[in-house]
């Protein structure tokens, strides 16, 4: 039986990271399912400016003109796969995507807007969802312990990775940094992606001899101040590069280039970098934290997010020995491949029809 779902998709809107990602990546992908009739739930109306339009989500669009869109539609479940949700569902199944807990765990690493739309109203829809939905099992521990939701309605579904993120040349006219090799951090620029770690483990990466240059891909964000005048007061500033938002063929061609990734991030739900650093054969260097482990399993080199001396051995380790980096990036492809966006829409799908029929 077809299952027609209305995607809330003004998250494609707000979010250039990896929660914006994963709905685009889904939605393509249940585009290609027979059983899935999807139908684009998008704020409309002509008002302009942020703080408009703002306004007009969290008081119009969100509790009435969702809900009320989703009954017209004849919808079989509302998905909403980010944060933006109706205070009330409303009649229609409603499935939620809740990608991790910082906002209750961490709230210093979020911004005052966003940990009071959490609680007030993410934290008081979620109980009232027929499903949700985490992309880790890290993510789904750590919200049935922050709120209480029944756990039969909770289901894990991780996310794939687009086919673009793949092995090929290392560019000839782009991210080679001067002709120089050099090592990438990717991240919006916020606390929790502790991209200090990375800074100060290249330092010292550097002081003992590494030639690598540094690479920062990530949107400005909030409480960045601190990291940029951190990297333009660095000793070694002119060997590192802000880079700022890059698309998608920008990305992969900086991973592609790299000889590492570094990604310390402090709590992550799934860590879409990583992944897509593996499947284009490039070694990864994770946090211990938050669902990086689930993710990269044993296919990188998992350091204390906040153990620079440790962060720092592990760069000279994987710069200094080919062999090594050759390995970690065939188990990266190899570890990569499970990860598909056709996977998760099956496992999505499920979760509708449970949703629907629990609803």
């Amino acid at each position: 039986m077809t299952v027609r779902v209305g995607l809330e998709l003004t998250v494609l809107e707000l979010d250039a990271g990896g929660t914006a990602r994963a709905a685009r990546g889904l939605a393509d992908a249940l585009l290609l399912r027979e059983d899935v009739e999807v139908v684009a739930l998008r704020q409309g109306g002509r008002v302009r400016g942020r703080v408009a339009r703002g306004l007009v989500r969290e008081l119009a669009w969100l509790p009435f003109g969702l809900p009320a869109r989703a009954r017209r539609a004849g919808l079989d479940v509302l998905h909403c796969p980010g944060p933006n949700v109706p205070l009330r569902p409303g009649r229609v199944p409603l499935v939620v995507t809740v990608h991790d807990d910082v906002s209750w765990a961490h709230p210093e690493w979020m911004s005052r807007a966003n940990v009071l739309q959490h609680r007030l109203v993410l934290g008081r829809t979620l109980p009232r969802a027929a499903a949700v939905i985490t992309p880790s099992a890290f993510a789904r521990d750590t919200v049935l312990a922050r709120l209480e939701l029944d756990p039969a309605r909770v289901h894990v579904v991780p996310w794939g990775v687009d086919a673009r993120f793949s092995p090929g040349p290392e560019p000839t006219d782009g991210p080679r940094e001067g002709g120089f090799p050099y090592l990438l951090a990717v991240g919006t620029l916020q606390p929790r992606k502790n991209l200090e770690a990375a800074l100060a483990a290249f330092e010292r990466a550097v002081d003992a001899g590494l030639e690598h240059r540094l690479v920062i891909a990530g949107a400005r964000g909030w409480r960045d101040t601190t990291l940029v005048e951190r990297v333009q007061g660095s000793r070694h500033a002119g060997r590192i590069r802000l880079a700022g938002f890059v698309a998608d063929h920008e990305l992969v061609a900086l991973y592609r280039g790299a000889d590492a990734l570094l990604f310390p991030s402090r709590h992550e739900g799934f860590g879409l970098p990583a992944l897509e650093a593996m499947a284009c054969g490039t070694p990864v260097v994770a946090a211990r934290a938050g669902a990086l482990p689930e993710v990269v399993g044993d296919a990188g080199v998992l350091v204390g997010p906040d153990d620079h001396d440790a962060w720092a051995g592990a760069l000279l380790e994987l710069v200094g020995d080919a062999d090594r980096r050759a390995v970690l990036g065939a188990a990266g492809l190899r570890r990569a491949a499970g990860f598909t966006w056709t996977a998760c829409a099956e496992r999505t799908v499920a979760a509708y029809r449970a949703a629907a029929a629990g609803g």
